[in-house]
């Protein structure tokens, strides 16, 4: 099986990527700049070319405005451009962000992004699966990024100053780690469904105020004893910033 991914070098292709190479009978084809440019058209000719599924994770959270939608919009529409144009009828699985439920121009890229590669399945009878994702934590994240879990391990880990507005403080966020949404995903590739398009909201039983969860973390310095897998992924997630 040939697998083609997007943003293979983002946080969550990394491990996609990483998962992938202990699997036998499949081949990875890698998307991200180097040899192949999702917003350059011309680049995915040979990407697309041949390939059993698309794993579409390209994204940019953080920039410019231009940036942004460039990274969502422009990208995806290259994206099945280019599946059209070469005729591949490889099933795509597209990450979405709970993000796209908001008004942040981020979210709203994301949403026109769902909404073409929904329009894309429809038209060409393509399967298309959307994950639109919860907060997804995990190794690799960037701090000041797109994860207040990397933020406050890079911070505690590192034994910087912790600062959380007080707004926030009392907010409670839904988490997901990467290695559950990995499993998900490669469960999907060879799934069959009957409709060929299908969506769905992807999130977890992990629910913690923004307060609690910096406490937690801060914890985490005097090896504490860990009585659930969501704290245990916490704390490998924390240990990956030292």
């Amino acid at each position: 099986m040939k697998i083609g991914i997007t943003g293979s070098r983002g946080f969550i292709g990394k491990h996609l990527v990483e998962a992938f190479k202990n699997k036998k009978n499949i081949k990875v084809f890698c998307c991200d700049r180097s040899d192949c440019d999702i917003l350059n058209a011309d680049s995915l000719k040979k990407f697309v070319k041949d390939k059993d599924a698309i794993i579409h994770a390209a994204a940019i959270n953080r920039g410019t405005d231009i940036e942004i939608i460039a990274g969502s919009v422009v990208g995806t529409y290259n994206l099945i451009s280019a599946m059209e144009k070469h005729k591949n009828r490889a099933k795509m699985i597209f990450l979405s962000s709970i993000q796209a439920e908001t008004d942040t121009l981020y979210g709203k890229s994301k949403r026109l992004a769902e909404i073409m590669i929904e329009d894309f399945s429809r038209r060409t009878k393509i399967p298309v699966a959307i994950f639109r994702l919860t907060n997804v934590f995990g190794e690799g994240c960037k701090p000041f990024y797109n994860s207040v879990v990397a933020t406050f391990c890079h911070q505690i880990a590192n034994n910087k100053e912790l600062t959380i507005n007080p707004e926030s403080r009392n907010k409670k966020i839904n988490l997901i780690y990467v290695g559950d949404v990995v499993k998900i995903i490669l469960k999907e590739i060879k799934k069959y469904r009957k409709n060929t398009f299908y969506f769905k909201k992807i999130d977890s039983k992990n629910e913690i105020s923004v307060g609690n969860l910096a406490k937690l973390i801060q914890s985490f310095k005097n090896k504490p004893k860990l009585k659930s897998k969501f704290y245990k992924d916490l704390y490998k997630t924390y240990l990956s910033y030292q």
